[in-house]
């Protein structure tokens, strides 16, 4: 069994390339931060610095170990996918469903293995200079120093193959329930576009989503209602991630308009591939929405945590200003009606000393509450900005990596195994440009399904957010950074036309006949 699986592997590379890149990075990351952990915990430098740490190391390591969890199922569950006729064959000669799962689990293994090893070693490497940076923009106190660590290597390895293992097991488990006959079936023509598991996990996290948004509602404060905004979008964000298969059918339908109406041969034809091919453009629409779902998630919460956090400190500064007026106009009060009433000139003076003191007094009450709060809150304010500035670079960059390694490996292996598609498409007459015109619909309709996903779970959370915090919509439209979301945007839409349009070119670069020849 085991010189099978290595045997598989090998010949496989190419599609497990993309898996071995996620998982070395993911290795390299994890090894950092655990390595950076263990110097501050041996450097002892008080519960403060081992407090940020452990938050750095939870936050960073929790976000990229999702996402590079979620891309590495959809590699897998791509892989399985196209290996559904192997898979239908091996069952019908005699191979049980067991010994199938052990098989693809084992690829798996190998592969994680092999790039958790690399991934530590090259995250070793990096976790000094890591550290110094970290120390260098005040993210950790002074103190700790570069070194090797076993715990963080050994970190790395196990979480990386571990979360390989789980996506691996995730993505056999389905195709093994259904028959050989079935498999055979299916490996030519969809007839179910979401597997019955998914399904559950779906109900199950959207049932999870409510249980959390309600229970962050139960909770007080401008900073647990960006909490619970925050939680809302990521367990949508996987709840629609699991029900992508359903949604894309319709969305892609809707933003295949455009190239029906431009575009009458390959407009057309990659409107009837994308409605016709439900599981492989949800595959390749799922990283778009992890990658542009995560980043707005990311940019929009930092952009308008510290609007809402800042309103109740606002709201307060107005009262006491509205305090301190009602005061002041209290004070004048009997100095109008002494101008009114005659008085004696014994109780005129007297009247003047009380309207001195309380004159004083208002004066006090209005200065008090006025002058404290602009003594310390500017440094601070600044001081958490330039953290907060440190932390979403520390957070996006290696979740945009891993996006865009997953975004181009789903896109190069569906492309790339359509290559008996293309050449019987070229054997009927179809010319490279209206070929290229077709993979490049199809990329649109790609990007926009995983947008308009992203878009709608963007906008719900920021919906959220705005009841709870008493937010107005158009303030929050005028908080939200425009520019970085249209970057995000735009990078997402690059990298969906370079990996369909890159691997079309390589596959029609072979003559249609033999390539025709050779899948066949």
């Amino acid at each position: 069994m085991f010189s099978l699986v290595l045997a598989s592997a090998r010949t496989r590379l190419w599609q497990y390339a993309g898996v071995l890149v996620v998982v070395v990075m993911s290795s390299a990351l994890v090894t950092v931060l655990a390595t950076v952990l263990d110097r501050v915990h041996r450097a002892d430098t008080g519960q403060a610095a081992m407090k940020s740490a452990e938050s750095l190391l939870g936050l960073v390591g929790g976000t990229s170990g999702l996402t590079a969890w979620l891309l590495v199922v959809n590699t897998m569950s791509l892989v399985v996918q196209q290996r559904r006729r192997e898979i239908g064959a091996l069952r019908t000669v005699g191979a049980t469903a067991r010994q199938l799962r052990l098989q693809i689990t084992g690829e798996a293994l190998v592969i994680s293995l092999v790039g958790a090893a690399a991934g530590a070693g090259i995250g070793l490497a990096a976790a000094g200079p890591a550290l110094q940076w970290l120390v260098r923009n005040d993210v950790l106190d002074a103190g700790p120093t570069a070194g090797l660590s076993l715990p963080g290597f050994t970190a790395g390895v196990l979480c990386t193959t571990a979360i390989a293992l789980l996506a691996a097991w995730t993505a056999a488990n389905g195709p093994m329930r259904t028959s050989p006959i079935a498999a055979l079936r299916e490996a030519e023509a969809e007839r179910r576009a979401m597997p019955p598991g998914r399904a559950v996990g779906a109900l199950a996290m959207l049932g999870l989503t409510w249980a959390a948004w309600d229970w962050y509602g139960h909770r007080d404060g401008p900073h647990e209602a960006v909490n619970g905004a925050m939680a809302l979008c990521l367990l949508l964000i996987l709840s629609v991630w699991l029900l992508i298969p359903l949604l894309v059918r319709p969305i892609a339908a809707l933003c295949a308009v455009p190239g029906r109406l431009l575009s009458r041969y390959s407009g057309t034809l990659a409107a009837a591939n994308s409605t016709a091919a439900t599981r492989r453009v949800a595959a390749m629409a799922g990283p778009v929405l992890i990658a542009a779902g995560l980043s707005a998630m990311l940019l929009c919460g930092n952009a308008v945590s510290g609007e809402v956090e800042s309103r109740p400190v606002a709201r307060t500064a107005a009262a006491v200003a509205d305090r301190a007026a009602a005061v002041a106009e209290r004070a004048e009060a009997p100095a109008a009606s002494a101008r009114a009433v005659p008085v004696r000139p014994a109780e005129a003076g007297a009247a003047d000393a009380g309207q001195a003191g309380q004159a004083g007094h208002a004066g006090h009450e209005e200065s008090r509450p006025a002058a404290a709060p602009e003594r310390g809150d500017g440094g601070r304010a600044e001081r958490q900005r330039d953290r907060n500035a440190v932390g979403m670079r520390i957070l996006m960059t290696p979740l945009i990596t891993f996006s865009a390694i997953g975004i181009l490996n789903t896109l190069l292996l569906a492309t790339r195994r359509r290559r008996q598609e293309f050449a019987v498409l070229r054997l009927t007459g179809s010319t490279r440009g209206q070929m290229l015109r077709m993979l490049g619909w199809e990329s649109a309709v790609v990007v926009l399904s995983g947008l308009i996903a992203a878009a709608a779970v963007v906008a719900v959370s920021l919906g959220g957010l705005c009841a709870r915090a008493d937010l107005p919509a158009a303030d929050l439209l005028e908080l939200l950074p425009w520019g970085a979301l249209a970057q995000v945007a735009a990078g997402c839409a690059g990298l969906g036309l370079l990996g369909v349009v890159v691997p079309g070119l390589l596959v029609m670069r072979v003559q249609p006949s033999r390539t025709a020849r050779d899948v066949g």
